[in-house]
């Protein structure tokens, strides 16, 4: 899972948005075809506690329907219980491809549907998800806003929707200068994840530090609809 007086200038900044993302998919795809082979052994495992505590902090039962946004190689998968029901997305196909192998050779409970999907356009009506999740991806998408926007479009009121990245309050020098590199490589830049939620009106059930880098878990309760 944005007045105006004229129309013009509400075509021009969508249309405008729409072109600022198709470099960044393309380079998306680019450096995830290059990460896909390696991301279970060199990434995965420093990520490993954010997920388990991901899937916990959704307290979600058999039956419960899950969205997983920027799901990549699945490694979180085998954390949901038996019968919760996960709709697993990602843009990168070399990633589902990995996905898709792991569910085939791994022992997971969950039922877990694999699609291949812009975060940013989510292909699912409104209210279709009982909690929805996004792990180490919000930084990496062309607009945070956007698909956290569409994240709560698409989960029940009430739902959690809990996000997993890395952050820092402050970036020092050499971080600052390092962003746009970062950027580029498909490695995330920094979300001031506080701010960004804050705009969405989601309440904060909880903020907690997981992993052994700079990442926060953050879990929130989504509001009514307007």
């Amino acid at each position: 899972m944005e007045g105006i007086k004229r129309i013009e200038p509400l075509v021009a900044p969508m249309a405008s948005a729409r072109a600022a993302r198709k470099p960044h998919k393309a380079n998306h795809n680019r450096m995830y075809r290059f990460y896909a082979p390696m991301y279970n052994r060199v990434f995965a495992p420093s990520f490993a506690d954010g997920h388990e505590k991901m899937v916990e902090a959704l307290a979600a039962n058999a039956g419960d329907s899950v969205l997983e946004v920027g799901v990549g190689t699945g490694a979180s998968l085998h954390h949901y219980a038996e019968g919760v029901k996960v709709t697993a997305i990602d843009a990168s196909t070399q990633m589902l491809a990995k996905a898709r192998k792991r569910i085939d050779d791994d022992e997971i409970s969950a039922e877990i549907k694999l699609q291949e999907m812009d975060a940013h356009h989510l292909e699912f009506e409104d209210d279709s998800f009982d909690h929805s999740v996004i792990a180490h991806a919000i930084a990496v998408v062309g607009d945070p806003q956007r698909v956290i926007q569409e994240m709560i479009r698409v989960t029940r009121p009430g739902g959690r929707l809990v996000v997993v990245n890395h952050h820092r309050n402050r970036l020092n020098i050499l971080a600052r200068a390092w962003e746009p590199f970062r950027y580029r490589l498909g490695l995330g830049r920094n979300v001031e994840l506080h701010r960004m939620l804050a705009a969405h009106d989601l309440e904060i059930i909880s903020d907690v530090r997981v992993n052994r880098i700079h990442t926060r878990m953050i879990t929130t309760m989504v509001p009514e609809h307007p």
